[in-house]
């Protein structure tokens, strides 16, 4: 931070004076107030910058017992699905002027109740939380009552939040309407887990779509493979491996789909031949792999904007714990389509090519 002659650090009523409005109108643009003029804004923001002003979070937190800091607690980072909503809750909470610390639980309930503890200890003012599974009365014991809580992904059965999750069974019945498109009538499942929430609502969503169809739903044919590639791949060999197998396979994450793919190589299965794939996720090595696997693609960014959103409200009082949003899913072929200029270049490049093997054949070229 810059300082005048006697070493001072700039204050509100510095900038105040160089943009020429009141430190009250300074310290509702640093608060992120909405009850300020863009151009007035933008006035205060300049002068800030020349005199390198800096917030003090640590005094304005002791002032309005704010921290201006909101805590995210993630299942598992290392997850693409999470990836990406982290960024999304970033990107809105740094919009309102909002820090956040970010935790991983790696889907342990018990890792998931100390990085709570410790989040709360740093005086976070609302915590965003994607559960792991298990039993979550802790949250109820452990927080203060009312304290801002959003769940996304799953919710949370034992404790009272608001909720941003995706439309699962619609999801679920999506993919399951491509495959009986393609003709599939032998069709299977592989999921997470029974004790999570989305596992249980993409299954429902997949049997529902066979029975409205009135193909026959083969129990034998949906597993509970985990959450890790490693034991979707051991659960899809099982499966697989089988003259009586299915013809087509619903994978409920991308995780498992890893695992589905990893277990068709070991056993020399081709997609798209022997046995087709769909995932519900998007992932961009989908449609890398030869040919393109399709998707129920998850709009990962919203949910995180909307999560930070949602706990904005709650801890201005705007809005009620309890409310739950569901964002619509949507089925991604992953189909490449040339444009018609690429098409007709390859075209060119391969009448002269021809044209050049021809012409050495003759002699006419070295």
């Amino acid at each position: 931070m810059k300082s005048d002659e006697s070493g001072r650090a700039p204050t509100l009523k510095d900038v105040g004076k160089l943009a020429g409005v009141s430190y009250q109108t300074v310290s509702r643009v640093m608060n992120g107030s909405e009850r300020v003029s863009p151009e007035t804004r933008d006035l205060v923001m300049a002068a800030a910058q020349q005199l390198g002003f800096r917030v003090n979070r640590v005094a304005g937190s002791l002032r309005t017992n704010r921290s201006r800091t909101l805590g995210l607690v993630m299942s598992d980072v290392a997850n693409l699905f999470f990836a990406e909503v982290v960024g999304g809750v970033q990107a809105e909470a740094a919009l309102n002027h909002y820090s956040v610390i970010l935790a991983n639980s790696n889907e342990n309930l018990e890792c998931e109740r100390e990085v709570v503890t410790g989040l709360m200890e740093r005086r976070v003012d609302g915590l965003i939380v994607a559960p792991a599974e298990g039993e979550h009365s802790y949250l109820s014991r452990d927080l203060p009552e009312r304290f801002p809580l959003v769940a996304i992904n799953r919710m949370i059965d034992d404790a009272v939040c608001s909720g941003v999750l995706s439309d699962n069974e619609g999801g679920a019945r999506l993919a399951v309407q491509y495959l009986l498109e393609r003709g599939h009538t032998r069709i299977g499942a592989l999921s997470g887990s029974r004790g999570l929430m989305t596992s249980r609502e993409r299954i429902d969503g997949f049997k529902a779509a066979l029975k409205e169809a009135r193909v026959p739903v083969r129990r034998e044919w949906i597993r509970f493979a985990g959450l890790k590639a490693d034991t979707a791949c051991t659960c899809a060999l099982e499966l697989l491996d089988s003259a009586d197998r299915p013809s087509a396979l619903f994978a409920t994450s991308n995780t498992i789909a890893e695992g589905v793919l990893l277990a068709m190589r070991e056993l020399g299965l081709r997609r798209n031949e022997d046995v087709d794939v769909i995932c519900f996720d998007d992932v961009p090595w989908a449609r890398l792999v030869d040919p393109p696997m399709p998707v129920i693609a998850q709009d990962t960014n919203q949910i995180g904007r909307l999560a930070v959103r949602t706990l904005l409200g709650l801890i201005e009082r705007t809005h009620t714990p309890g409310d739950i949003v569901r964002l619509p899913t949507r089925l991604l072929t992953n189909q490449i389509v040339l444009p018609k200029r690429a098409v007709q270049s390859t075209a060119s490049q391969q009448a002269a090519r021809r044209a050049r093997l021809a012409l050495k054949a003759q002699g006419a070229l070295e």
